[in-house]
This record gives C-alpha cells, structure tokens and sequence, in this order.
C-alpha cells in the first residue's frame, strides 16, 4: 500500500500568497502607463493637428498686427490733428504744425525728386499755407501744401526754362537765423517770407508788419548776411 504525503497547510497558503503578490504587481504595471492619453490615429489626429497649427497661426498675425499698428501708413502722419495758427499768428515765435523742413519733404514726394528753387509761406484763404516751386529735369512742378495738415492741395506741371539755382531753408543759412536778422533790422510781426534767387544771388524776403500798422519787406542774403529794406 503506497502512502502519500500531504504538504502542510503553511506551505499551501505561502504559495498562494505568493501568486497574489504577484498578480497585483502585474495589475500595477498595467495601470502605470494609463495616465497617458493613447494616441489618436486616422482622419481625427490631422484634423486635431490642423486645428492647433491654425490657433498658433493666429495668434501669432494677432501679435503681429498688434505690434506693426502704426506701420500701415508707411511714417509718421503729417501733424494729424493739430491745431491751426491764427491768422495774426508770429512765425517768429510760433511754429507751423507743418515746418518749412517737413513741407519740402512732401512737396518732392509729389513731384517725384528734383531740386527745390522757391518756398514761400503766408496766409491766404483763410489757412496758412506753404507753395513751393520744384524743378525735375526741365519739369517744373508748382505746389501748395496746407501748413496745418500737410495735404498737397494744388500740383501744376509746366516746362521749365529757367536755370535756377537750387535754394535750401537749412543751409547756408537757416530760416529761422534771416528771420532774426530781419527783425533785428526791422521789429515787428512775421507774417511770412520767401526764400528764391534773383539774378543767381539767393536771398530770404521778410514780410514784417510793424507796430504802427504799415508792413514792410526785409531782404537777406544767404550768403553774405546783407540787409535791405524795401518799403
């Protein structure tokens, strides 16, 4: 008669105990990677992928439009709302929102280049006003441009025969010093001046109301500082 031997209660629990264990850390690594959602394949991830590409895309022209504002115009706008000069306004000591240096910059705008020979300011038809003549190869283009908002508001072409010399209101002597050498010839009220040549010498004319209610003309040449009074 063959005898067989059963195994202790302990050993049979030790067994199981081990094969729970084991399960378990099979069941914890599984979940380990569930965190991490599964990727998404077929027509849904291009169309999520192209829906992210298109927000970056328009966030990024948001940023873009909102930094580059002002860039539309090309430059800085030409005294956009400033305030006019009154007509018995001193250009001594007032300053046009459009300076005789601005006002020359968009007159060879219009005319496409060339060289500046007259630039007169004054008041006419109620606004203060710049006219300048341009000439372009043997074009000559007369503008007036509104001194409070820089707009051309007259441009006529012609043929040009004369020769000229090219005037310059910065050098060799600024506007602003033939105004005060006027004055100091004849003190007054600026209500204007013209910068041209006559006879090649180019000379600034000074148009000075004085206090006793009469006006008078004070010529200065560039180049040599000479005054004279026409009455």
């Amino acid at each position: 008669m063959t005898r067989t031997s059963a195994r202790p209660r302990s050993t049979v629990r030790a067994i199981a105990l081990g094969a729970l264990v084991l399960g378990l850390a099979a069941g914890c690594g599984a979940d380990s990677g569930s965190d991490e959602a599964p990727a998404v394949e077929g027509p849904g991830a291009s169309e999520q992928e192209d829906a992210g590409t298109a927000d970056d895309d328009t966030a990024s022209e948001g940023a873009a439009s909102d930094d580059g504002a002002a860039s539309d115009d090309g430059g800085e706008a030409p005294a956009a709302g400033a305030a006019a000069l009154p007509e018995d306004a001193d250009l001594a000591t007032e300053q046009l929102p459009i300076t005789a240096e601005k006002a020359v910059e968009i007159g060879l705008g219009a005319a496409g280049g060339g060289e500046l020979v007259q630039i007169e300011i004054d008041h006419d038809d109620d606004v203060w006003e710049w006219e300048l003549e341009i000439v372009d190869g043997g074009r000559q283009h007369d503008l007036d441009i509104d001194a409070t908002s820089g707009e051309v508001t007259e441009h006529d072409q012609d043929d040009d025969d004369d020769q000229d010399p090219a005037v310059d209101v910065t050098s060799p002597m600024p506007y602003a010093e033939a105004i005060e050498i006027a004055l100091g010839k004849e003190p007054g009220r600026v209500s204007g001046w013209d910068l041209s040549s006559d006879d090649g010498r180019i000379r600034y004319t000074i148009d000075i109301d004085r206090s006793g209610g009469d006006d008078v003309e004070v010529e200065v040449d560039v180049e040599t500082g000479e005054v004279r009074v026409d009455d």
